[in-house]
């Protein structure tokens, strides 16, 4: 397992702190909808600059999958996320815009099937191209 990630495009950047969960953690019974997915998607965010201590978090925006039901689900329409929600601290030591500066960070969200290790392919290429050098955080030490 590398700690290492490849993002916008070329740049390398290590991971420096890890929180999986599952998506539906607590939904005791009954089946998750697009409004629970659209208020988990709204709160996940704000969890992230809790855990990873920064204000730039990018999403890698989920795809939401409709669940046969016969009949109609009484409290909204059925669809799922993936299985679990992994957030990501990755850190550079550059500098992309502010030269000034010692290094940057992002905070990364995504979902993905499985718990990581390994992270999923299809993940993998999606994060490398998210723009960090334009949307990260930078630092001094």
């Amino acid at each position: 397992m590398s700690s290492e990630l490849i993002i916008d495009g070329n740049k390398s950047v290590s991971i420096k702190r890890i929180q999986q969960r599952l998506t539906y953690d607590g939904l005791l019974e009954g089946l998750p909808t697009r409004k629970m997915n659209a208020h988990i998607l709204q709160g996940i965010k704000d969890e992230a600059r809790k855990f990873c201590y920064l204000n730039e978090i990018y999403l890698i925006e989920p795809e939401e999958k409709p669940i046969q039901y016969s009949g109609q689900y009484p409290f909204g329409e059925p669809a799922q996320l993936p299985s679990v929600i992994c957030i990501v601290e990755v850190r550079s030591y550059s500098a992309y815009r502010d030269m000034s500066k010692d290094c940057s960070a992002l905070g990364l969200i995504w979902f993905q099937d499985d718990f990581m290790f390994p992270i999923a392919p299809e993940i993998i290429e999606k994060i490398k191209s998210v723009p960090y050098a334009h949307i990260c955080e930078e630092f001094n030490y």
